[in-house]
C-alpha cells in the first residue's frame, strides 16, 4: 500500500507581495500578510498530522489541574472555598504567561531561515508568536467560561475590570517574551533555565495557595513576586466578584507597561544581533 504523503507547509516568503519585500517601511500595517501568515502557520503546524488537533492545546492545562484538583482535594484537602475556581482561574492564566515566556525564546530560532532570506522589521516576529498564543489561549478561555458558572462563579460588575487586567498582564508577559527571544539567540542555555526558573515561579504565585493561607511573616516576601498583583486581581473579579485592590490594579497596570517598555527597548537594540548569531 502506498501511503499519502502529508502536504507540506508551503514557504512563508512565497506569500508575501513583492512591495512588501522591496520596502523597507517599519510600519506592521504594510507587512500584516507576512504577520497573517506566520500566524496561520504557527496554528497549522503545530499540531499537523494529530487525529484532534487545535483540542490538544487544551490538553496539558486541563490535565494539570484535574492532577491538582484530585491532590487539593482527596489527598491534601483545601479548605478554600470553591476551590476548583480558584485553580481553574489560575491556571488559566499561569498557562498564558509560560507559554508566552517559553515559546518568546524559539521566536528567532524557528524563523531563523526566514530571517536570513528577506528583510522585514524584527518586530513581526514576536507579534505574530503572541498573536498565535493567543488564538490558543482563547480556545481555552471559551472552555473557562463554559464552566465558570458551574464551578461555582457569578457575574458581577467587576469583571469590567478585567480586561485592563488581562491587557497589562499579556503586556508583562510579552516584555518578557521579547526579551527572552533576544537572549535566546545569544546564549542557548536560557530555555533551559526558564524550564527550571518557572517551575518554581509558579508555586510563589498565589494560584494553589491564596495569601490568607500564608503565616504573617511570610505573605510579604511572596507579594515581591511581579505577578502577584495579577493573580490576586483576577481571584478577586473572578472568584470572590470583588473590584481588585487599587492598589493591586495601579500594580499590574505600570507592571505590565514597565516590562512592555523595558522588552521593546531590549528587542530593539539587540534584534539585528540576535539574527546574526541565529
Amino acid at each position: 500500500m502506498v501511503k499519502a504523503r502529508m502536504p507540506s507547509p508551503q514557504p512563508i516568503a512565497a506569500d508575501i507581495p513583492t512591495s512588501a519585500v522591496t520596502s523597507r517601511n517599519p510600519s506592521l500595517l504594510t507587512w500584516r500578510d507576512l504577520v497573517f501568515n506566520l500566524v496561520s502557520k504557527e496554528i497549522k503546524v503545530r499540531y499537523m498530522g494529530t487525529a484532534l488537533g487545535f483540542l490538544w492545546s487544551l490538553g496539558n492545562p486541563l490535565l494539570v489541574t484535574l492532577t491538582y484538583f484530585i491532590v487539593f482535594t482527596f489527598i491534601f484537602p483545601s479548605r478554600q472555598d470553591r476551590f476548583v475556581l480558584h485553580l481553574a482561574t489560575g491556571m488559566l492564566h499561569w498557562t498564558l504567561f509560560s507559554q508566552i515566556v517559553l515559546m518568546g525564546c524559539e521566536w528567532f530560532t524557528a524563523n531563523s531561515s526566514l530571517l536570513k532570506k528577506i528583510w522585514f522589521p524584527r518586530m513581526i516576529v514576536p507579534v505574530s508568536g503572541i498573536l498565535g498564543i493567543l488564538a490558543f489561549w482563547t480556545a481555552a478561555l471559551l472552555v473557562y467560561a463554559l464552566l465558570y458558572w458551574p464551578l461555582g462563579g457569578h457575574l458581577s460588575p467587576a469583571l469590567l475590570a478585567y480586561p485592563l487586567v488581562l491587557v497589562s498582564y499579556i503586556a508583562f508577559a510579552f516584555g518578557l517574551g521579547m526579551v527572552a527571544c533576544v537572549i535566546h539567540a545569544l546564549f542557548r542555555d536560557l530555555r533551559h533555565l526558564l524550564e527550571v526558573a518557572l517551575p518554581l515561579l509558579f508555586w510563589a504565585t498565589p494560584i494553589i495557595w491564596a495569601p490568607a493561607s500564608l503565616p504573617a511573616g511570610v505573605q510579604p516576601v511572596m507579594a515581591l513576586n511581579p505577578l502577584y498583583p495579577f493573580f490576586i486581581a483576577f481571584s478577586d473579579m473572578l472568584h470572590d466578584g470583588a473590584w481588585p485592590d487599587p492598589v493591586d490594579l495601579l500594580r499590574c497596570v505600570l507592571t505590565g507597561m514597565v516590562m512592555l517598555a523595558i522588552g521593546l527597548i531590549v528587542f530593539r537594540r539587540n534584534a539585528d544581533r540576535a539574527v546574526e548569531r541565529i
